[in-house]
């Protein structure tokens, strides 16, 4: 999270309205593959929070973030849980 953050200043790339951040990218995927979906989407709420915090990101970081690092994570967990045999009651 710490890298994503400390990061920020230097790899925001402004397009339009937003301020896209090529390492906030890479730590969903890393942290989505290593922890999961829900987990991944907080990672990148807090990310975001102190992104805007800081000046370097904007109000588009939340929703592309999270989104973004759910879905990362959700096609890995629904593999995982398709392997194993193993399914959750909903």
């Amino acid at each position: 999270m710490a890298i994503g953050v400390a990061l920020s200043p230097f790899t925001s790339i402004p397009i339009g309205i937003a301020k896209i951040n090529p390492t906030q990218h890479f730590i969903n995927v890393v942290s989505a593959v290593l922890l999961g979906p829900w987990w991944a989407a907080g990672v990148a709420m807090i990310i975001g929070i102190l992104r805007n915090a800081l000046g370097t990101g904007t109000l588009l970081a939340f929703p592309g973030g999270m989104i973004g690092a759910f879905l990362a994570g959700h096609p890995l967990s629904l593999e995982q849980e398709h392997l194993s045999g193993v399914h959750s009651v909903k």
